[in-house]
């Protein structure tokens, strides 16, 4: 479903049924990234403005979708995937997810969870991922729920008032979007880097 047609069909429909799309927009980019969660939460400031819906409509449509999105996936990792690993029988499988390396992971996300469910809000593409791993490595779900509602109202506040403020041409917000995921992506690359040869290095100094 492209940007445009969703918001041509926002725009069509009942001022009523305002708050159940933007439950269904914030619920469906926590399942399914490609889902421009963002761009509907920026056109919501706009409505805002424009009076067309109500703050607290907003505020908790918004929450509550992206936490029912995100719980379903935190759930589908703690339930789903750690049955599926268990239960694993490829060999091949079985060296992908490699016992050692995540139980490293579950250490690690049990130490730093909370600032990563919080950093990981600030970007669409790795929203859907880290709501799982928080369950594989069996994050308590109060912890889960208090940094994602933390920086969840954080982000969103500051797209519903990029719409309200930017009114008729909310769509520019759209562009500081696209250079913020540009920059974004390259300083997570890399951490990433930088933390794998970090790892890599400890694992050969231990072997020594």
């Amino acid at each position: 479903m492209g940007e445009g047609y969703f918001l041509e069909f926002f725009e069509s429909i009942p001022r009523e049924g305002y708050w159940l799309l933007i439950f269904f927009s914030t619920f469906m980019e926590n399942i399914f990234p490609p889902f421009p969660g963002d761009t509907i939460v920026a056109f919501t400031g706009y409505l805002w403005g424009a009076g067309l819906v109500s703050f607290q409509t907003l505020a908790i449509s918004i929450l509550a979708g992206n936490l029912a999105g995100a719980l379903l996936m935190y759930f589908f990792g703690l339930e789903v995937m750690n049955f599926f690993l268990k239960h694993l029988k490829s060999e091949r499988l079985k060296k992908l997810f490699d016992k050692e390396h995540l139980d490293k992971t579950h250490k690690w996300f049990n130490k730093y969870g909370f600032f990563a469910v919080m950093f990981s809000r600030f970007s669409a593409g790795i929203r859907f991922f880290v709501s799982i791993v928080a369950g594989m490595a069996n994050m308590h779900v109060s912890v889960f729920i208090l940094a994602f509602l933390l920086a969840t109202g954080l982000w969103n506040s500051l797209l519903i008032y990029g719409g309200y403020v930017m009114g008729e041409n909310w769509r520019e917000i759209l562009q500081y979007i696209q250079v913020y995921s540009a920059v974004f992506a390259v300083v997570l690359i890399a951490f990433a880097y930088y933390f794998y040869h970090r790892f890599k290095k400890s694992k050969i100094d231990s072997n020594e």
